[in-house]
C-alpha cells in the first residue's frame, strides 16, 4: 500500500463518524442534498436492471441505495473502501435501507477483481486522497467491461469562470478544491470522454466508456 494511502485510510477511519454529517453541511453550502448532487452521476452510468456495478472508495454507502434503484433486485453492487470504519459504517446503512451489496476493504489502484467483471464503475468523491490516481483511473477501465461506463466524481473548481462566493468559502475550509480534474490520466484507449461540472460548479465528472 502507497504512504499515501495509509494517511488516507487513517483519516476516513478517525473521520467515519462524522462523514455523512460533513457531507450534508458542504451540500447545503452549495445549495442542494447530497441526494440531489449523487442521483446526476449515478443517472450517467446509464445503468439498466440486472446489471453488475462496482463503486470505487464506497465510503459510508451514501450512493448504494441510489445505485441499486437501477440496478433492481437481480443486479449486483459491490462496494470498495480502503478504510473498515467507513464500511462498518456502510453495513449499518445498507441494512436500515434493505439494500444488499458486497463490501470490501482495498485500494482503488489495485482493485481485486478480474477484468471486465461489471458492467459500471463510479467513484464520488475521494480522488484527490489516491496515492497512485493514473492506475486508479487505469484499474477502473480495466475491471468493466466492454462498452461499460466509467464516471469519476469529486470535489473542485473550474479555473476558466469567476468564482462563485460559495466556492471562495469552500477552497479556504479545504484545499482540495483546488485540485486539477485528471483528465491526463484517462487511458488513451478510453471513448467518449467528457468533464463536466455540476454543484454549483463545486464538483467535476469524467465520464468515459471502454472501448
Amino acid at each position: 500500500m502507497y504512504e499515501k494511502e495509509h494517511r488516507s485510510r487513517d483519516y476516513y477511519e478517525r473521520r467515519a463518524p462524522v462523514y455523512d454529517w460533513a457531507n450534508r453541511i458542504a451540500a447545503l453550502l452549495r445549495g442542494t442534498s447530497p441526494t440531489k448532487e449523487r442521483s446526476m452521476p449515478i443517472r450517467r452510468l446509464g445503468l439498466r436492471a440486472g446489471q453488475r456495478v462496482l463503486e470505487v472508495a464506497v465510503g459510508t454507502g451514501t450512493n448504494l441505495p441510489l445505485i441499486a434503484e437501477h440496478a433492481g433486485p437481480y443486479g449486483r453492487i459491490v462496494g470498495l473502501d480502503i478504510s473498515s470504519a467507513m464500511l462498518s459504517r456502510c453495513r449499518q446503512k445498507m441494512q436500515r435501507h434493505h439494500v444488499r451489496a458486497d463490501l470490501i476493504e482495498g485500494e482503488a489502484a489495485h482493485l481485486p477483481f478480474s477484468d471486465g467483471t461489471f458492467d459500471a464503475v463510479l467513484h464520488h468523491g475521494g480522488f484527490a486522497e489516491f496515492g497512485d490516481k493514473r492506475a486508479a483511473i487505469e484499474e477502473m477501465m480495466r475491471v468493466v467491461r466492454a462498452a461499460g461506463k466509467v464516471v469519476i466524481c469529486d470535489i473542485g473548481i473550474p479555473a476558466d469562470r469567476p468564482l462563485r462566493l460559495v466556492n471562495r468559502l469552500l477552497l479556504m475550509l479545504q484545499p482540495a478544491y483546488r485540485q486539477t480534474p485528471p483528465v491526463d490520466f484517462v487511458p488513451p484507449a478510453a471513448k467518449d470522454v467528457r468533464l463536466s461540472w455540476f454543484a454549483r460548479d463545486a464538483w467535476y465528472m469524467i465520464e468515459f466508456v471502454k472501448p
